[in-house]
């Protein structure tokens, strides 16, 4: 393949990525790292370019890709980590896309782009059908959420939906909540349409929600801990989903 230079003021472009407002208008995202590249191309999701640093080699399954030869600064400038890994890649960003409701989940008001993108890896290993976002909740593109996502917010399918909307669904509304009458152990997932509703640690779901609920499960789990962290609460549901399937 043919590696070619970049300007400055391509990098200059690139640098501002980093920003949300200019990711949205671009509608493109800096992507890094060979193991989450390696990931999305395995699943048919390449890059527009790609960047390497000093002597990294490009990876054999993104050879007809577009290549740059970037310095260490340039890298660090285009990359949000601390420590650049020496290859990244620039793609569109994830889209919105309509799907089923079968085992959905509902996030309302996650905020923290590494749980957010933990969910998203976590719904593609259980066979969540989709994932539903309240307004609140953190920008699917941050590339935080897209790193710890391990690339899986490119094909576990989502769209943003407000409580009203919710509301209007036609599934079973499920809470995962700490005072759930149902304890994990003893749930069984329902067959049909059915939308998982999962709040923040530090404020759950709305009153609003956990009202409509027609089911609240609880974690059981020993008294001296109060909660756990939306990523973790959701593996230990969606893994029960999964396996009462």
């Amino acid at each position: 393949m043919k590696i070619q230079s970049i300007s400055r003021e391509r990098i200059k472009s690139l640098a501002k990525l980093s920003r949300k407002q200019e990711r949205l208008e671009k509608g493109q995202v800096i992507v890094e790292g060979a193991r989450i590249l390696d990931q999305l191309a395995s699943n048919n999701i390449m890059p527009l370019e790609l960047y390497l640093e000093g002597e990294q080699q490009a990876p054999s399954n993104l050879q007809s890709v577009p290549c740059y030869r970037l310095l260490r600064g340039d890298m660090e400038r285009i990359c949000e980590t601390n420590h650049a890994q020496g290859i990244a890649a620039l793609f569109p960003l994830p889209r919105p896309r309509e799907a089923s409701l079968q085992r959905a989940l509902y996030l309302d008001g996650i905020s923290d782009p590494g749980n957010m993108g933990t969910i998203f890896r976590i719904a593609a290993a259980f066979g969540i059908s989709s994932i539903l976002l309240s307004e609140n909740c953190v920008e699917i593109s941050n590339p935080k959420v897209i790193r710890a996502s391990l690339g899986s917010v490119y094909w576990v399918p989502f769209r943003t939906m407000n409580h009203k909307l919710l509301l209007e669904q036609t599934a079973s509304l499920i809470a995962l909540d700490m005072d759930g009458e149902i304890g994990l152990k003893d749930f069984h997932a329902p067959q049909g349409n059915s939308i998982y509703l999962i709040g923040s640690e530090a404020h759950g779901i709305t009153r609003e929600l956990r009202d409509k609920a027609g089911i609240s499960i609880r974690i059981e789990m020993q008294s001296s801990m109060e909660s756990l962290n939306a990523a973790i609460a959701t593996a230990l549901l969606a893994h029960r989903i999964f396996v009462s399937n």
